[in-house]
């Protein structure tokens, strides 16, 4: 009875000691972060909005399954979690494909997307936008001889235009062939950004492209033979605002998430805190070379929180 007893009292004793290690684990791992994790994804590309690097050395953010990831958008990121706003929470950020992002942000299984995101209709029903980090500024390239002084140019030229479904460019294409029914361009839907092939039908003068400012800038870096043989020609700002409603980028948030609308307000106000002190252009003359600030009447809630 003794032996059974002592057994009793060491197994007891044995408990209460796994008891209390798991106790002083989880109180470690808790008191060793403090933050809330706020998930997010991206398809990592494109530059130099977002770039998938080979060094950790020149990320600005790796994800937890080693993918390292830096551009404009990925420094606006870091930046807002610096902030007054977001410095309590951390970020794991993760890389899919450009539909997976937008589905699982959409579901809830994320809890926004990040991927210089426009704004078109369809988002507007299933996403809260957060204030806007970037401010688009359209770029027509054309054979070297012809160029394009807006898109009713290139609608008039019959000449098609290849882009990526989803992304700036596709959004703007759309809603000009929306409100210009009998100026319509056409329109090739393509998997890629613009490859060499792409660039090579420009040249051969049956294709006209259109594209943000940064990203051609990018590829012209790359391509520097094949742009070469092309005309350039930036948009006016009163062109690109024709073009779209709205030609400005945002992080979007799924509306069946429970915290998409403090989380829209708390990134807009990170955002904008950013914006006001001047990180913004800083960030953007860093990463893209270009003035892509918005102004400050594009600083309000599309949809979400100002119906509140």
């Amino acid at each position: 009875m003794t032996k059974q007893k002592d057994l009793l009292t060491k197994l007891l004793e044995l408990t209460l000691a796994l008891a209390s290690l798991a106790v002083i684990t989880s109180f470690t791992s808790c008191h060793s972060s403090g933050k809330k994790v706020i998930t997010a994804e991206t398809a990592g590309l494109p530059a130099p909005f977002i770039v998938t690097l080979d060094n950790e050395k020149d990320a600005l953010y790796t994800t937890k399954d080693g993918v390292y990831l830096g551009g404009y958008d990925i420094a606006v990121l870091i930046e807002a979690f610096k902030t007054e706003y977001l410095k309590d929470y951390e970020l794991d950020l993760r890389v899919t494909a450009f539909a997976t992002a937008l589905t699982d942000a959409q579901q809830g299984v994320i809890d926004f997307t990040v991927n210089n995101w426009s704004y078109n209709d369809s988002r507007v029903e299933s996403y809260y936008f957060s204030y806007p980090y970037t401010k688009t500024k359209y770029e027509i390239i054309s054979t070297k001889g012809t160029s394009y002084q807006s898109f009713e140019e290139v609608a008039a030229s019959g000449k098609k235009v290849q882009s990526s479904a989803g992304n700036n460019v596709a959004n703007a294409i759309e809603r000009w062939n929306e409100v210009n029914p009998s100026k319509k361009i056409i329109l090739e839907y393509v998997e890629s950004n613009t490859t060499q092939d792409q660039l090579q039908k420009i040249i051969d003068g049956d294709y006209v492209g259109i594209g943000d400012l940064p990203v051609y800038a990018s590829y012209k870096t790359e391509f520097p033979a094949l742009f070469a043989q092309i005309e350039e020609t930036i948009l006016s700002t009163e062109n690109s605002n024709a073009i779209t409603q709205h030609a400005t980028s945002h992080l979007l948030f799924g509306k069946t998430s429970a915290n998409s609308l403090k989380y829209q307000e708390l990134f807009s106000k990170a955002i904008y805190s950013l914006y006001e002190s001047g990180k913004i252009k800083e960030l953007s003359e860093k990463y893209i070379g270009y003035d892509i600030v918005p102004d400050k009447e594009d600083f309000y809630y599309i949809n979400g929180n100002q119906n509140k």
